[in-house]
């Protein structure tokens, strides 16, 4: 796992989101998938899809989560697309397994709410050089908003904390209702 990718998709999705973007494209990962996915389950992102250099078709960019799962790791459940009539100038659309792996790309729809972007801030909080790691009492005493360590507690509404640990990523409240300890990752701030 990568921080300093990490870092770079961090940016640059903050950066979109002030330029007013309303889709853009970041390296996939496996860690990014999950992350960004767990990000469209806490409502910063509208839409998380695997693509290629292009972007996907918009009929793949309004995926819906699997209500009756809650684990991300089921992804998404894709609506049927149309398929074409006769055309036989049109190339067929790839599907994810058919583009090559160093040509993939997630593309994620971003959201905005009264003309100002749901994710505001977007930011590590371990670095390359100083990785943090917390027990589950540590983590418990940040989602309740207080100080563990260097690490300002979750004070703001909207405001998210990203842990990745045994059982993939998670959010901090999350963290602290399994009882588990992680690695910080980010920290995300809503409007």
């Amino acid at each position: 796992m990568s921080l300093v990718n990490l870092a770079h998709v961090c940016s640059h999705l903050q950066n979109a989101s002030k330029a007013r973007l309303g889709l853009t494209s970041i390296p996939c990962t496996k860690m990014l998938h999950i992350l960004m996915l767990q990000l469209q389950r806490s409502g910063y992102v509208s839409s998380v899809t695997i693509g290629g250099p292009t972007p996907p078709p918009p009929s793949s960019l309004n995926p819906i989560l699997d209500p009756s799962d809650d684990s991300v790791s089921s992804h998404i459940v894709q609506r049927p697309q149309p398929q074409p009539q006769s055309s036989d100038d049109a190339p067929a659309p790839q599907t994810p397994k058919q583009i090559p792996v160093a040509k993939r790309r997630l593309w994620v729809g971003l959201k905005y709410w009264n003309s100002e972007p749901v994710l505001y801030k977007m930011g590590l909080v371990s670095k390359p050089t100083r990785r943090v790691w917390m027990g589950f009492r540590d983590i418990d005493r940040l989602a309740k908003g207080d100080h563990s360590g260097y690490v300002r507690g979750l004070r703001g509404v909207g405001e998210s904390m990203y842990v990745t640990t045994d059982q993939g990523i998670m959010e901090v409240r999350e963290c602290a209702e399994k009882r588990t300890g992680g690695m910080l990752l980010c920290r995300v701030n809503g409007v």
